[in-house]
């Protein structure tokens, strides 16, 4: 979270990137493996224990990991045995055999069916968790509160802060004992996409937390939306209460249903009044979104989600900044600007229309206007224009680039047309959180055309480019990596490894993808690959920012619209639209700019 903002406006439409106004039930994150790390102290007891219970809630796998420095590796069956001990110390009903720590050996109506135990050796702790965790495919990791100094944690970050920075799931910090059943969670709440994808995962996991233990009769539990904002903000009240409306509609009124209600806080430190309203009304969790912010910028303002679980009455689950992409992503309305050939692209878009398994809207636009304005007046999801492109390789026509740096949705760009359906797709994904809307695009197309996916990254070993020397393990500059390491050994396979598991997060079917890691620049690879493998569609970024107004097209999108005469999906953030979308409301009405200070 960041230091209070008042958002004056939004645009309607913005709650359909994340699924709110669908009127259904969203299922952002289905909780199948937890990872619990703990130092094997009495203080780490409360940790196991929650991660019990969650593992019995959400009917999910369960390891317990501690992290060892690397010189103690001749005493892991100490550690080993450190960790049966703390088990059965924390958990006695559900006490496990030394000799046979794989499974729980009694009580298991009252915690998970198993637990793996692991003795992980690195010299940083955050890193070994981030290795582990992706070694497991975990879905949520559970650590316990800060042991240093608050000045410590603001300087140099807590482990948890660590964690989440680089991690795809969320991190629960417990700083007391999770009991069940959940009856009251708060979420932390500024009006951004992340902080809208933290009160819907909330949204998600709150009746399953509440349910399995609940007495009969028993009020459902609330889920309370707090922002936090100064007493004269003019419009924060009329906001929060729209952001309710948008996750009440989400939730639903199905058997699993909840109480939403909403909080404004007044003040201007987010971690103290959240902190206090959760102490006032005995909340039993906190949802916080994070930022993720490095370096000097988070050295000189700090973080306000360290800030709050160093403060927070109960435990605080800290959701990574990008989570609210791994939503569906919407398609019902289509934008063409196409000539009306008979035997063009528009007969080629209409045609497949009618064949498409699931009923989609189409909007026709003039080519010869602004169409970005035409879009954002028909609130299109998807714009297809054409190409006439005659020679394999060439530049991208001005109209076409232009159209492209300023596009606030995904264009489908048609040039060489498909004869059938669309049964080969080339993803071309770099490290960034750009391929959440890659792979949420390809998804969505192999299930509509019984696609087979192709998922490439290019490895740049350039003196300012970063890569990843473990799965799951935090980034490092590629000159450190070629000149200490195999890259063949260790780079290649640890990105192979994080491309699957990013497809997992995706919901994209193993038996439909196909994982390409190459050693050659992307510039010259994505095109040759796209020929090799007679791909039907390229999905590339064309950047990878979400603000406002014209933005470059990155190098990889060019080289990849140059290289060929095949049709290439260019995806943009979904943030890019929620900013246009809410600039130009905001231009109508004749509103103020916002403060976006962090």
């Amino acid at each position: 979270m960041g230091r209070p903002r008042d958002r004056l406006t939004e645009a309607a439409s913005t709650a359909r990137y994340i699924g709110a106004g669908e009127g259904r039930k969203t299922d952002m994150i289905p909780v199948r493996s937890i990872l619990a790390a703990t130092s094997r102290t009495p203080g780490c007891d409360p940790v196991v224990r929650a991660a019990a219970r969650l593992a019995r809630a959400f009917r999910a796998s369960l390891t317990l990991a501690t992290i060892a420095d690397p010189w103690k590796e001749d005493d892991e069956a100490a550690f080993r045995a450190s960790l049966v001990e703390q088990w059965n110390r924390s958990l006695p009903h559900l006490s496990i055999d030394s000799d046979s720590p794989g499974r729980a050996l009694r009580g298991r109506d009252e915690g998970p069916d198993a637990v793996d135990l692991a003795v992980v050796f690195d010299a940083r702790p955050f890193h070994g968790i981030l290795v582990h965790a992706a070694a497991v495919g975990a879905d949520l990791i559970v650590l316990g509160p800060h042991r240093g100094s608050d000045l410590s944690a603001r300087w140099g970050g807590t482990t948890a802060e660590r964690v989440v920075r680089s991690s795809d799931v969320p991190c629960l910090v417990v700083n007391e004992e999770v009991d069940l059943p959940i009856r009251r969670a708060g979420v932390a709440t500024d009006f951004t996409p992340s902080a809208r994808g933290g009160a819907l995962l909330a949204a998600d996991w709150l009746p399953k937390l509440f349910a399995q233990t609940a007495g009969e009769g028993e009020a459902a539990p609330t889920l309370s939306l707090v922002h936090v904002a100064s007493a004269d903000a003019p419009r924060s009240e009329a906001l929060l209460t729209a952001e309710q409306e948008r996750i009440r509609q989400t939730v639903g009124d199905g058997e699993e249903s909840i109480i939403v209600d909403a909080v404004h806080r007044p003040g201007s430190d987010v971690a103290r009044e959240v902190a206090a309203w959760a102490d006032d009304h005995g909340a039993d969790l906190l949802v916080v979104p994070t930022e993720a912010r490095r370096g000097l910028s988070r050295m000189w303002s700090g973080s306000q989600a360290t800030a709050l679980t160093l403060q927070a009455p109960c435990s605080v689950l800290l959701v990574p900044p990008a989570l609210w992409r791994r939503s569906p992503i919407p398609l019902r309305r289509i934008a063409t600007a196409l000539d009306t050939d008979r035997d063009g692209p528009d007969a080629w878009v209409d045609h497949r229309m009618t064949h498409a398994r699931r009923p989609l809207e189409r909007v026709r636009l003039d080519p010869e206007d602004d169409v970005v304005q035409q879009c954002r007046e028909r609130d299109a999801d998807l714009l297809i224009v054409h190409e006439d492109r005659p020679e394999p390789r060439g530049p991208i026509p001005p109209d076409l680039q232009h159209l492209l740096e300023r596009t606030p949705i995904p264009v489908l760009v048609l040039r060489d047309l498909p004869d059938g359906p669309i049964r080969r797709i080339l993803v071309a994904v770099d490290t960034g959180d750009i391929w959440y809307e890659k792979f949420g695009w390809a998804r969505l197309l192999a299930e509509r055309f019984d696609a087979q996916v192709t998922i490439f990254h290019a490895i740049d070993l350039s003196l300012s480019s970063q890569v990843r020397r473990e799965p799951g393990g935090e980034f490092v500059p590629a000159p450190a990596v070629w000149m200490r390491d195999n890259v063949e050994t260790t780079v290649v396979p640890a990105m192979r490894t994080w491309l699957w598991e990013r497809a997992r997060l995706a919901g994209l079917p193993s038996d439909r993808v196909d994982v390409v890691v190459g050693l050659q620049s992307p510039t010259y690879a994505i095109p040759m690959l796209a020929h090799q493998s007679e791909a039907d569609l390229v999905i590339v970024a064309a950047h990878a920012e979400g603000r406002l107004g014209r933005i470059p097209l990155s190098p990889i999108a060019r080289a990849t619209l140059e290289g060929g005469t095949y049709p290439a999906l260019v995806v943009v953030d979904r943030a890019k639209r929620e900013a246009e979308w809410r600039e130009a409301a905001r231009l109508s009405d004749g509103q103020e700019t916002p403060s976006t200070s962090r």
